[in-house]
């Protein structure tokens, strides 16, 4: 567990009972919620053989499920590719992402170009997402890298490591309103500076998102 995780989680953990944040429909989910969504999505990728040294693509219209899956993917030192969702179907590219998360139209229109010999499909029930599924490439090998960053963000073409993002968080400003983690410095930020400190916020779809969240 890094700094960052250790921080958050155990922020969490002191908020267990209260509210965290709220998604568009205005439903609270408290720290127990994300807490047990974190768990679960990071007992699914082991049970996968999702590993450190490979890479994770996060890309849903469920803008509150991306905190969870953040933690869980940096707990088990995943490369996070996080990038907004797209209008059109994207293309599977197992080899390059161990596990890959789309809005559930497009995985569902996905899984008709499977090959469950090589990809499969896992629903989870989250607290934020009872629906949720994903994808994992079941040989995905590690990513041969020069540096091994812990996040990158195509849309503002930046790539960090868990260090770099706590020590910009820890002097980010709390923000109670967000409209997309795809930015680093109008999302992304000041949700994990809002989850250090304890500040409550509602997190809307971003606004690339074509499809309900």
């Amino acid at each position: 567990m890094s700094q960052l995780t250790k921080a958050i989680t155990r922020q969490l953990q002191r908020q267990y009972t209260q509210p965290v944040l709220k998604d568009a429909r205005g439903s609270w989910y408290t720290g127990a919620d994300v807490l047990e969504d974190l768990a679960l999505c990071e007992t699914s990728l082991q049970q996968q053989n999702v590993h450190a040294g490979q890479a994770i693509l996060i890309s849903p219209t469920q803008a509150v499920t991306i905190p969870g899956l953040l933690l869980a993917s940096w707990q088990l030192g995943l490369t996070v590719t996080l990038t907004p969702p797209s209008s059109t179907l994207p293309e599977l590219a197992p080899q390059v992402y161990a596990a890959m998360v789309y809005s559930p139209t497009q995985t569902n229109e996905l899984a008709t170009q499977l090959d469950p010999r090589e990809i499969s499909m896992l629903t989870l029930i989250l607290n934020t997402a009872p629906g949720f599924t994903y994808l994992v490439h079941d040989h995905a090998m590690p990513i041969a890298r020069d540096s091994h960053p812990d996040l990158i963000l195509p849309a503002s073409q930046v790539q960090l490591t868990q260090q770099q993002l706590l020590q910009m968080a820890e002097h980010g400003q709390p923000r109670s309103q967000l409209s997309s983690l795809y930015d680093l410095d109008t999302g992304l930020l000041p949700c994990l500076t809002n989850l250090i400190t304890a500040t409550p916020f509602t997190l809307t779809p971003t606004k690339n998102a074509y499809l309900p969240s």
